[in-house]
């Protein structure tokens, strides 16, 4: 298994409840469940925490994150909200020849994963890393620290940073349509910028960011399709028992 692959297997287990809010994670038994050696464990681990799916502990230790989902609403709205203000400023002030330069290699580096017309596992953990820079680029190309300190503060919400794309109950064929969309918004974005239309880029950047909004419901519902399909029908009625003559 790929470091990639053990991520985003990871990530997975974390959305699934498969490693409960508040559980204890260790590299030994994390290393035994998966079937891998403890080092890829050891590397992923402190990543898991920056993006917020982890709770760090003790000297090395982790527990996995408790968030609300209220919670997760709040800062992707004010994540959208940053963001499309990031987009207005950076597009009027006008963007750095090497921003734009930046910007124009995340949409060919994006293009290149939807060249074959579908994703592999491992597509999502490299899309998820070209759309993170792609809007770190946006935020640190307005030259604003406290711009940057907000964002980051909110990035390490559960499942708000935009390197987060996990689709593993939508599938990976409803994921390539919402992720080829998404990063259609990247390249209508970038010319907007370019153009030094404020208002089209702002636009543009909160629908962005509110797309994760919507993968996120999408996993939610699946989710819970899938739960009712196999919990148990706890109050479904018995069939009558048939007596025997002479009972």
């Amino acid at each position: 298994m790929s470091n990639t692959t053990l991520e985003n297997t990871l990530k997975e287990m974390i959305l699934r409840e498969e490693l409960a809010p508040g559980e204890r994670l260790t590299e030994a038994a994390l290393s035994e469940r998966l079937g891998v050696s403890r080092t890829p464990i050891r590397n992923i681990l402190p990543r898991l925490a920056v993006e917020g799916f982890l709770s760090p502990v003790g000297k090395r230790g982790y527990v996995v994150a408790a968030v609300s989902e209220r919670e997760i609403d709040d800062a992707l709205d004010l994540r959208a909200t940053l963001e499309g203000w990031a987009a207005r400023t950076l597009a009027e002030r006008g963007a750095d020849p090497a921003v734009l330069e930046a910007l124009e290699a995340c949409l060919v580096e994006g293009d290149a994963l939807f060249e074959k017309h579908h994703l592999d596992r491992e597509d999502e953990l490299e899309y998820g890393r070209m759309n993170e820079r792609f809007h770190r680029l946006m935020i640190e190309g307005c030259q604003s620290p406290l711009l940057s300190m907000f964002i980051e503060r909110l990035n390490n919400v559960p499942f708000v940073a935009p390197s987060v794309i996990v689709f593993d109950q939508v599938g990976l064929r409803r994921a390539f349509a919402m992720l080829h969309r998404a990063h259609g918004f990247h390249h209508a974005i970038v010319d907007a910028v370019r153009r030094r239309d404020g208002a089209r880029a702002e636009f543009l950047f909160r629908e962005h960011a509110n797309h994760q909004r919507v993968s996120m419901f999408e996993r939610r519902k699946a989710k819970a399709v899938v739960q009712r399909e196999t919990e148990p029908r706890k109050n479904a009625p018995r069939k009558p028992r048939k007596v025997a003559a002479g009972d």
